[in-house]
């Protein structure tokens, strides 16, 4: 190369991908990163002695956990293979996951999830 020309560095950390929110509608695996940011954990409702349903607990949003399954003993979470590798298990639905846009814009087409963001319409 000629001694006056400077050569243009390489980029050594890429800036992160964008993410998504989406509130998933049937169970999902994701393709690669994904984040978790949490489900809305519905109210719980007794009925009292005078046969009215009394709200016991409101209902609220859980930050950064996903939604339990309604069957006790159904794991989920990253998993690890025998080889070392870790492999992303399923989510259930109900949660609210945030994934690259173009992740993001796969499931939204393919309905397994609904946009999640301030100016969904």
């Amino acid at each position: 190369m000629h001694p006056g020309v400077k050569t243009k560095e390489p980029d050594k950390m890429s800036p992160p991908e964008k993410m998504f929110p989406v509130l998933l509608q049937k169970n999902y695996v994701p393709q690669g990163e994904y984040e978790i940011v949490g489900y809305l954990k519905e109210a719980v409702k007794v009925k009292n002695a005078v046969g009215q349903m009394v709200i016991v607990e409101p209902e609220e949003f859980v930050k950064g956990e996903m939604k339990p399954h309604e069957s006790p003993g159904v794991g989920f979470g990253p998993m690890e293979m025998k080889d070392g590798r870790k492999v992303n298990a399923k989510i259930w639905a109900g949660t609210t996951i945030k994934v690259p846009v173009a992740e993001a814009k796969y499931v939204v087409a393919k309905k397994i999830a609904e946009r999640a963001d301030d100016i969904a319409a």
